[in-house]
């Protein structure tokens, strides 16, 4: 059975309440050139949205997915050896598909981007939103909201970089922090951004010094719709229930939603808001669609790497999907002591019979 598997989460901040309230039309969404359709999509996950959590997404629902965070650097050096292949695998069931890049040299983003559109991605997301500092102490992710310039050059770089029919598209936090000045960076980069040709801007309620605590503001996301007019815009943060999402349109008017973390272990989520908007009973997966969706995502990753590295992705997945289960402790915990596949097809056959 499916429920609010976030429950200890913060709610998101703003004026309004609005329960079982459906927005009376969801307008189809399009990024530049690219076609989405219905507007909820799910975020880039740093170590989760590889191929086979993208593949069952769009099976279940998704109109569009992001792939993991990459970094540019990574990109440029990555080689088509069998264990990292899969970082630039694109299959055909997945578009419109995004790539999403991070990184702290203007010069490198160009060249990587090139890449990922040599690779099939259809739109090349540019990641200055991630609240993580880079062990190297270089400034990177969210940090570029701090230096409007770089974060300019950046975006510029990567424009030129790409054939006009790839849209380019931003993430960004509101700010570092919640000083004036901060805010001032935000919006210049949002408008600089827009001006240099990026097609849509995906935008989280959250600073970066707050990382994933406290609540999402969502009252900031309606102030940068409104700011923004016509240009498209997408709300991120605190997502973990198909009403949330569509709590989100109607307090804020974005053009589209971006669900991150609610969307891991949860992919029946774009589903679920589709139901919902459509005015229809919320589809709850029972377990043993649960396992099916299990089985099928250990089988992809197969595909792509091999079976102890899908073991170990499928792990850290399942320990996720537990949280849909009613006992989900003792099945989190199950998961996480699977040491083999057989260990873990065990924890299948015991919990999701």
């Amino acid at each position: 059975m499916a429920r609010d598997i976030h429950h200890n989460q913060p709610r998101p901040i703003h004026s309004q309440e609005t329960r079982s309230t459906v927005p009376s039309i969801l307008k189809p969404l399009s990024i530049g050139a690219v076609t989405i359709g219905f507007p909820v999509v799910q975020a880039a996950l740093s170590g989760y949205s590889d191929g086979p959590m993208r593949i069952v997404a769009r099976r279940l629902g998704a109109s569009y997915t992001l792939a993991e965070v990459m970094i540019d650097r990574f990109v440029l050096d990555l080689k088509a050896r069998h264990r990292t292949r899969r970082h630039l695998l694109v299959t055909d069931e997945e578009h419109p598909v995004g790539g999403q890049l991070m990184g702290s040299e203007p010069a490198d983003f160009g060249p990587a981007a090139q890449k990922l559109v040599s690779a099939g991605f259809d739109v090349i997301d540019i990641n200055f939103g991630c609240p993580v500092k880079s062990t190297a102490g270089a400034c990177r992710g969210g940090f570029h909201l701090s230096q409007p310039d770089v974060a300019l050059e950046i975006v510029s770089r990567t424009r030129a970089a790409v054939p006009d029919h790839i849209p380019v598209t931003l993430k960004m936090r509101r700010g570092v922090d919640d000083s004036t000045e901060s805010r001032d960076r935000f919006f210049q980069i949002l408008d600089g951004a827009f001006e240099r040709g990026v097609s849509a801007i995906t935008v989280h309620g959250r600073t970066v010094e707050q990382k994933y605590v406290g609540p999402s503001n969502w009252d900031f996301l309606r102030e940068v719709k409104q700011h923004a007019g016509s240009k498209t815009i997408l709300g991120s943060g605190d997502l973990f229930t198909a009403q949330a999402c569509l709590d989100m349109f109607q307090i804020t008017g974005v053009d589209g939603v971006s669900v991150a973390r609610g969307a891991i272990g949860n992919p029946w989520i774009f589903s679920q808001v589709k139901a919902l908007a459509a005015g229809l009973p919320l589809p709850e997966p029972d377990l043993f669609e649960q396992r099916q969706v299990m089985e099928l995502q250990f089988g992809l990753c197969v595909q792509v790497s091999d079976v102890p590295q899908a073991l170990t992705t499928m792990r850290m997945f399942g320990m996720k999907f537990a949280q849909l289960h009613p006992q989900h402790s003792e099945v989190r915990n199950a998961f996480a002591a699977a040491q083999s596949v057989e260990g873990w097809h065990g924890v299948l056959d015991r919990w999701y019979r």
